[in-house]
């Protein structure tokens, strides 16, 4: 699949999203304990994206609330937020 920030994602239903001692933590749910080394630690920024990957908003929806939450550069976080995604897509923690 081809990213855009008109795309539209949600949280895989095979990953369970933690805080644990300030950190935020995504562990899929796997077959064995050798598959838990995929678990992926997120910043603040990550966080806040995973959350609000509901599959209803497009990628264009969730930078504008990040820009306006964290104050941050448009450009630049278009840039960041599609390489997140494509990350967590290749890791398949998001789906489309």
């Amino acid at each position: 699949m081809s990213l855009s920030l008109d795309s539209i994602l949600r949280r895989s239903d095979n990953v369970v999203f933690r805080k644990i001692s300030n950190e935020h933590v995504l562990v899929p749910i796997v077959a064995s304990a050798a598959d838990v080394e995929s678990s992926s630690i997120l910043n603040e920024i990550g966080s806040a994206i995973w959350d609000k990957m509901d599959g209803k908003k497009s990628l264009k929806d969730i930078v504008t609330e990040i820009q306006r939450e964290y104050n941050v550069e448009g450009h630049q976080l278009e840039k960041d937020v599609i390489s997140f995604v494509s990350e967590m897509m290749a890791a398949k923690l998001i789906e489309a």
